[in-house]
This record gives structure tokens, sequence and C-alpha cells, in this order.
């Protein structure tokens, strides 16, 4: 026989208090939030319209869409962090909004 080894007491479900500013990141930057995919889409739009602006020889508008596509997608990349983040807590609290 074993001394010292007891069995571990069950776990009791524990119940989360969120605040509104909890849900409402964990609505909006949680493991089915749409802003990850949406940004990638604007990003997107943007390099396509500044290859088509390119094309047409318009070589400022052009200019200023990459431009505008580098922060569009800094701006994604860093939603995206975020994102991993929040997902990581949900997981961490058991919560699944």
């Amino acid at each position: 026989s074993e001394q010292g080894m007891q069995p571990e007491p069950a776990k009791s479900p524990t119940t989360v208090e969120l605040s509104d500013w909890d849900r409402t990141v964990f609505t909006y930057f949680g493991k089915r939030s749409a802003v990850v995919p949406l940004g990638c889409v604007i990003t997107a739009g943007i390099l396509a319209s500044g290859f088509y602006h390119f094309k047409k020889g318009n070589k400022r508008t052009s200019n200023i869409m990459m431009r505008a596509r580098v922060a569009a997608q800094a701006v994604t990349v860093g939603f995206m962090m975020y994102s991993i983040n929040v997902t990581k807590r949900q997981k961490e609290l058991g919560i699944d909004i």
C-alpha cells in the first residue's frame, strides 16, 4: 500500500463573472471572431487596387494604395496577435463565447 497517496477531491465547476468589457473582447476577438478574416480581405482588396492602379499607369495612387496596404496589414497582424491572447485567456477560464 502506498502511503500519502490520497485521491484528489472532485473539482466543482466554477462560475466566472465577466465584465461587459471582457464579454465584448471575447465576442469580437475570440475564437469565432470575424475581425482577422475581415482584415485579410480588406488588405487583399487594397493590394488589388494598388496593382490595378499600377497597371493603369497611375503611380501616385498605386504608391498610396501600397502604403495603405502596409498599414492595413499591420493592423490585421496586431488584431491576430490580440486574438491569440484572447483565445488563450478564454481557454484558461473555460469560457466558450
